[in-house]
């Protein structure tokens, strides 16, 4: 007979009655059912439930226990079994299992056997019991029966769901730790998985369980990973119990640092592992990065151009560098014997300051010593600049100091030589101030000698032109004309040579005053004016009348513009145009441009037309004269004035020069 539901191993928990009066009972399998009732006696001592249930599923006999439980009211009921004592959802299953018990092949039939049941009390509570079920043949007649030994297991079976369920919580708290946790058994293949572990690895728990733990290793693991359940078996593992960094293999098969421990366990007979692994690729960073720290202060230890030493909390020496010995003036081979194990507390007397600075220090303050030092272990006496610390570890233990020696020797040389040539350079300083005193009166006195003579001619050249000497022809006038422009580019130049020196000199004097852009540019236009008509220019002035106030010189920022609209009266064809525009920019700033129809500049020659004495064509046979001074003067006389000015050109289509000015 083979029963539909899973056979437990489980034996009875009650041990209340008499297990040979239970042995004896259970495994009767002859029974004359005219004396059964004979037998009740011997049922109600069983501390069971005891039932015999006929081919009909009629019970035909219950013992006290039986009829307590299910409310019978005398031992032979003659009840339906399955209708009283069964719940719906167990019913089939045990017709079925009960009717194998009485087919007629009784040598295929097993006469004992066992299975759990649901039976439902008088009350309707259901729970588990434990049946075990004994095959009765009558031996006189054909009638058969089986007798049911029925032992309630649903205190254990709560007990089992309880430990379920806790199993269940403690999975789901290793669910949550934060470290990786992987289980295998004793084939390697993975049986449990956490959140974490997918988060390392990259592989979700339906991708991983049941694969090898392979899976997650670098190849060159897996090798060594072979026989390691047979060394597991005999209890020499070098890894069980210990703590170790490998690599790990994610799923995108990079490798990353792990630190793994590893438990094993047995139950049933078998072999378990579990790992818990943790991602040490910061820490391992943090070590690496701490052993390149290590190293850098170790080569700056070295390597560094200044001597340097440390002392223990007692004032001793423990460690220096080579710059240190050479300071000191000893051999290397004597710096162990010597200099190393030296204590400067016990070597100097009480008023060396050397030796206050060290008590400073291990008092836990900073200190500094500089002058002449006589070394302990030679006869040099050395210009020493010495800064000590404290030492203290991240613990807070004072571990003594360090100190930093430079040997100024050199460096007082050269401020010995630095001071010589400072009294010296201060000398000749005197001396240029009287030379730079004596230049300025010299370039006075030009300028005035230059503009004296200068006066008269322009003066008298401009009557004779307006006939108040008498009337001139028109040829006469002609000349006269051009020797009042001559005059006028001879003071121009005069005016711009001098201005170039007093710039270099720094001595530019402006007179800042409210004014306005309009005036400042009419003013230029008005200079210009006879050029203007010469040529037959055509100016387009458009400037706001609510263009605010600027702050400015009014006869330099009148040479500013002066320059700018000469430059585009000489380089323009008879009957050009000239346009000046006026914009307020940003709320603060006043944008002038001056544009031209010209002959432009090429772009190689448009960076340099700012420089001192830069003329696009410098030659001796050029067709435009000029002294290359205009646009330098322009740049900084506006640049004095807190502006910039740039161009904009291109050869063949003339030239717009732009100014910034700040608004007042």
């Amino acid at each position: 007979m083979v029963a539909n539901k899973k056979m437990p191993e489980l034996e009875n928990d009650n041990d209340s009655h008499s297990p040979d009066i239970e042995e004896s009972l259970l495994r009767v399998t002859e029974i004359n059912f005219s004396d059964m009732e004979q037998s009740q006696a011997y049922y109600d001592m069983v501390d069971q439930l005891m039932l015999i249930v006929d081919e009909d599923n009629c019970i035909l006999i219950a013992n006290k226990k039986a009829q307590e439980y299910f409310g019978l009211k005398n031992s032979t009921s003659k009840e339906d079994f399955t209708r009283l004592c069964l719940p719906e959802e167990e019913k089939d299953y045990a017709t079925s299992f009960l009717s194998s018990f009485f087919q007629e092949n009784t040598e295929d039939t097993e006469l004992f056997c066992s299975t759990e049941l649901l039976f439902k009390d008088s009350g309707g509570l259901i729970s588990t019991f434990l049946i075990n079920v004994s095959l009765l043949i009558d031996k006189d007649s054909p009638r058969k029966a089986v007798l049911l030994s029925c032992a309630s297991i649903q205190n254990k079976n709560d007990f089992e769901n309880e430990m379920l369920r806790d199993i269940e919580k403690l999975f789901k708290h290793l669910d949550s730790i934060p470290y990786a946790l992987v289980f295998s058994d004793n084939t390697g293949d993975i049986t449990f998985w956490n959140k974490k572990a997918t988060a390392l690895f990259g592989f979700t728990k339906d991708e991983i369980i049941g694969k090898n733990i392979t899976h997650i290793m670098p190849k060159r693991y897996r090798k060594a990973h072979e026989g390691w359940g047979e060394i597991i078996s005999i209890g020499k593992s070098p890894v069980v119990g210990k703590i170790i960094e490998v690599a790990g293999l994610r799923k995108d098969d990079t490798e990353f640092p792990i630190e793994l421990a590893i438990t094993t366990t047995r139950y049933k007979g078998d072999i378990f592992h579990g790992a818990i692994i943790n991602d040490i690729s910061q820490r391992k960073m943090k070590e690496r990065l701490t052993s390149i720290a290590k190293n850098k202060y170790r080569m700056m230890f070295e390597k560094s151009p200044l001597g340097i030493f440390h002392f223990d909390e007692n004032g001793v020496i423990t460690q220096c560098n080579e710059i240190l010995v050479r300071i000191l003036g000893i051999p290397e081979e004597q710096v162990i014997s010597k200099i190393i194990g030296f204590n400067i507390i016990n070597s100097f007397s009480d008023d060396n300051d050397l030796k206050k600075a060290i008590i400073q220090v291990l008092a836990g303050i900073p200190a500094r010593y500089e002058d002449n030092f006589q070394s302990p272990f030679s006869d040099k006496v050395i210009p020493i600049k010495a800064e000590f610390s404290p030492v203290i570890s991240d613990e807070g233990k004072f571990m003594g100091g360090v100190c930093v020696v430079e040997d100024f020797t050199e460096r007082k040389e050269a401020e010995e030589k630095l001071k010589q040539y400072a009294e010296d350079l201060a000398r000749a300083n005197e001396e240029l101030k009287s030379l730079d005193k004596m230049k300025d009166e010299f370039i006075s006195n030009l300028r005035h000698e230059l503009k004296t003579p200068l006066i008269p001619i322009k003066g008298y050249s401009e009557l004779m032109y307006e006939g108040a000497l008498g009337e001139l022809s028109q040829k006469q006038k002609d000349a006269v004309e051009k020797m009042m422009f001559s005059s006028e580019r001879l003071r121009r130049l005069i005016d711009s040579l001098l201005y170039v020196s007093i710039t270099e000199g720094g001595n530019v004097e402006y007179t800042f005053l409210p004014l306005r852009i309009c005036e400042v540019i009419d003013s230029a236009l008005h200079d210009r004016d006879p050029e203007i008509k010469r040529k037959n220019h055509v100016v387009e002035r458009s400037i706001p009348c609510d263009v605010p106030l600027i702050n400015g010189d009014l006869d330099y920022l009148e040479e500013v513009f002066i320059n700018i609209i000469d430059n585009s009266i000489k380089f323009m064809h008879d009957g050009g145009k000239i346009s000046i525009t006026c914009s307020l920019q940003d709320d603060n700033n006043i944008h002038i441009k001056i544009a031209d129809e010209g002959i432009g500049i090429s772009e190689a020659d448009l960076p340099d037309i700012f420089n001192r004495f830069y003329q696009v064509d410098g030659s001796s046979t050029r067709k435009y004269g000029g002294n290359g001074l205009g646009l330098y003067i322009c740049k900084k006389i506006i640049e004095a004035h807190n502006g910039s000015i740039w161009a904009e050109s291109e050869e063949g289509s003339g030239t717009t020069i732009h100014v910034l000015l700040p608004a007042k």
